[in-house]
This record gives C-alpha cells, structure tokens and sequence, in this order.
C-alpha cells in the first residue's frame, strides 16, 4: 500500500511508549479505549472517527472467546488490517534508549548477562508460575549460566528471590528494553517484556500459561516456548525441569 498518515489510539504508559518510538505512526491519541466488546460501543467509535479517517481499524474486543479460534493475535490484527502476519514482532529503539541503557548496565558492573523477567500476579493465578518454581529455576541458572543472573520483578506480587541472582532496579520500559537488547539470554512468563526480548531477536524463553500459545506466544526464529499440556491447567504442572531443559539448550547457543 502507498504510505498514508496512520494515527494510533492505544493504552497509556509502556503502550505509548512503544508505538512512540515507531517510524510508521504519525500521530497517537492516548489514552485510548481498552478492548470495546460491545457491539454498539464499537458503533459509537467508528461513528465518531469516520468523519477524519479513511479508514477505521479497531483491534482489540472483536471477540470475547478469541483464543479459543486458535490463530494468533498477531495474524488476526494483521488480517484487519489487510496485511500478512509479521513472522516477529518489531520494537524501534531511538540511540538516547540505548545510551541510557548503557548507562545503567555500566553503573551494575554488567556486560554479558541472563535477563529474567519474573511476574507473578495473584490476580491472574492461570498465568503465574509458582515462586517456588522460579527459584528453583533462578537456582538453577545461577549454578549454569556463565553470566550473572539479573531479575525483573517490576509488577510482581512476589519479589523474593534467592542468592546468587542480582535484582534489577527500577528503569523505564525503553531504556529497560535497551538492557534486554543486551542480554545473552532472557527467560520471562507471556508477558511484555517476553515479547520484547522476542521482537529484539534476543535468545528467549517464554514460560507460556494460560491461553493456547498459538494464539499468544511471543513470535521468532530466537524463542523456545514452553507450553502446557491443556490452556488453563495448574500453572504448577509446568515444572523447573521442563523450564531448564529449554534454558539448556538455549545457553548452547546464546
């Protein structure tokens, strides 16, 4: 398609960020309406946005039981907007992100390191992983790894985490990305910052819970994903062991 203006509605925070830093958005409005399900809600929308736009391309709140359709989020976005699926995400980063991570490593003493993402949610018990089983893999990496092992608990209700793993201080999501960028490895739940890892090309491995991952895994040549036997089962049923069998063959090749 020829290149048109494309002006973006999405959340505020990391979302704003993110598309912020893309080439191909011209305008964002933020914050914008999180996933209109109702029928005549999204009427209302696209009733008012018309009159501006050519088009009007609502993504999110098209179906309340999406998963159970088994494509991928991904897929199903770019098929409203009339394109192939990516094979990957895509995140843009300016050279100030990098520098500030850069930054930041150099003032940890950190060059070569793990990247772990640990985000338990008593809110979303379907899509946690135990803390018992986070440290027995944190345990595990600190004992293989030949990098320091850095943990992310940012938005986690649990932040415990056991010797021989250094803990991440608070950093915005750009330049934390940045970081990510670095790692020699990243190991996180189907979470946001997995997906960043994923669309850098760092070597990643995605503990996936909850929905099918066919529908929501995060995407790349660069990602082991540890699935579950049934979407929705007993997060505790996806063992360390299944978890650093991946971690091992990533760490042959990171």
């Amino acid at each position: 398609h020829a290149r048109g203006r494309v002006e973006m509605g999405t959340g505020g925070g990391a979302y704003r960020a993110l598309v912020a830093r893309s080439p191909h958005v011209d305008a964002i409005w933020s914050p914008f309406v999180y996933q209109p399900r109702r029928a005549g809600h999204r009427r209302i929308i696209r009733a008012v946005l018309r009159p501006f736009y050519d088009r009007v391309i609502l993504l999110d709140g098209f179906d309340p039981r999406w998963w159970e359709r088994r494509v991928h989020l991904a897929a199903l976005y770019a098929e409203a907007c009339g394109c192939p699926p990516p094979a990957r995400g895509l995140v843009h980063l300016a050279e100030e992100d990098r520098r500030r991570g850069a930054a930041h490593l150099e003032r940890l003493g950190l060059r070569d390191f793990v990247y772990v993402a640990l985000v338990i949610r008593r809110r979303r018990p379907l899509r946690s992983w135990p803390l018992a089983h986070w440290h027995a893999l944190l345990g595990r990496l600190a004992a293989r790894a030949p990098w320091p092992v850095v943990v992310d608990t940012a938005g986690s209700d649990e932040t415990e985490l056991p010797d021989g793993c250094r803990r991440l201080p608070e950093l915005d999501l750009l330049a934390k990305a940045a970081v990510i960028e670095r790692a020699r490895l990243f190991v996180g739940g189907d979470g946001g910052l997995t997906h960043v890892a994923a669309a850098l090309g760092v070597p990643t491995v995605a503990v996936h819970l909850g929905f099918p991952a066919e529908s929501s895994c995060a995407l790349g040549d660069n990602v082991s994903v540890v699935t579950q036997a049934q979407p929705f089962q007993d997060p505790a049923l996806t063992t360390p062991d299944a978890v650093a069998r991946a971690v091992d063959a990533r760490l042959g090749t990171a």
